[in-house]
C-alpha cells in the first residue's frame, strides 16, 4: 500500500502470519467445526444427518454464539451514532500534553518528524468514539487516555525507531536513519568514483571497496546490500558490471 495512502489512516495494525503447528491446528479445527455448525443449522431437522454427532458439534462451537442479540446490537449502534461527544477540559489537556511531548522529540537539526497534526486529529476522533461507545455526551480523560494508548501502540509497532517515533516511515516508507544511510552510500559511490583510486569509471565502484568504505561509516555489509538493492529498484543506481555500481544521475 502506498505511504501516501497509509498516512491517512487513524490506526494501522500489521498482522503477521507466522506458521505454528499447534496454533495452525487449532485454527483449522475451529474453522472446520464452525463451518459444519453453519451447515447443520440450515436443516429444520438435523436428526436426519446420519453419522453426525449434532450435540457434540453444537457444544464444541458454543463460543461462536453471539453475546448480544443481533437486533439489540443494531439498535445500540444506531443510537450511539446519534451522539456527538464533547471533549472535557481534562481530556483536551491530556491530548495536548502528549502530542507536544512527542513533537518535542523532533526538535533539533536533522531530527525526524515523530508525529503529525493528522495524529492529533486521530486522538480526538478516538476519544469521541470511546465516549460514544459508552453512550456519553462527554469524552472524559479516561477516553483520551484510551485513545493515546491505542495510537501510541500502533505508532511504536509501525514507526518505532528505538525509543523514538519516526512518522516518516509511514509518510514516505523510509525512516530518517535509512535516508541518512542511503545518502551516505550515494555519496560514497560518487566520491570513490571521482577519486580515481584504481577505479575504472566505465565499470563503477566495486562492491568490496564500497562495503569497506560503508563499514567505516557505520553501515554493515548486509545493511549496505539491502540499501543498494533498494536504490537499484528505485532507479537511483545501476550496475554496469556484476558487483559494480554507478549513480544514475552521473551516468
Amino acid at each position: 500500500m502506498p505511504p501516501a495512502l497509509l498516512s491517512r489512516f487513524d490506526l494501522i495494525f500489521a498482522l503477521t502470519d507466522k506458521p505454528s503447528a499447534e496454533r495452525d491446528a487449532n485454527i483449522t479445527a475451529h474453522i472446520l467445526k464452525t463451518h459444519r455448525r453453519g451447515q447443520i443449522q440450515k436443516y429444520e431437522d438435523p436428526a436426519i444427518l446420519d453419522g453426525v454427532d449434532i450435540e457434540s458439534i453444537m457444544n464444541d462451537t458454543r463460543s461462536v454464539e453471539p453475546v448480544l442479540d443481533r437486533e439489540f446490537f443494531r439498535k445500540y449502534v444506531a443510537y450511539a451514532k446519534r451522539i456527538n461527544p464533547v471533549l472535557s477540559d481534562d481530556a483536551m489537556k491530556l491530548i495536548s500534553d502528549f502530542y507536544l511531548k512527542i513533537r518535542k522529540q523532533g526538535e533539533g537539526e536533522g531530527a525526524s518528524v515523530p508525529i503529525t497534526a493528522r495524529q492529533l486529529e486521530a486522538f480526538v476522533r478516538l476519544s469521541e468514539a470511546s465516549a460514544r461507545a459508552r453512550l456519553s455526551t462527554i469524552a472524559t480523560v479516561e477516553d483520551a487516555e484510551r485513545a493515546v494508548r491505542i495510537v501510541e501502540y500502533y505508532l511504536r509497532k509501525i514507526a518505532g525507531e528505538g525509543d523514538r517515533l519516526d512518522f516518516d516511515i509511514i509518510a514516505t516508507g523510509t525512516s530518517h536513519s535509512q535516508r541518512e544511510q542511503i545518502t551516505i552510500l550515494k555519496d560514497l559511490i560518487s566520491s570513490l568514483l571521482k577519486s580515481g583510486d584504481g577505479i575504472d569509471p566505465r565499470r563503477g565502484v566495486g562492491s568490496d571497496m564500497l562495503f569497506k568504505a560503508a563499514a567505516d561509516r557505520g553501515i554493515s555489509e548486509d545493511r549496505a546490500k539491502t540499501l543498494l538493492r533498494r536504490l537499484s529498484q528505485n532507479g537511483e543506481i545501476y550496475s554496469p558490471a556484476t558487483g559494480f555500481y554507478k549513480l544514475t544521475s552521473e551516468g
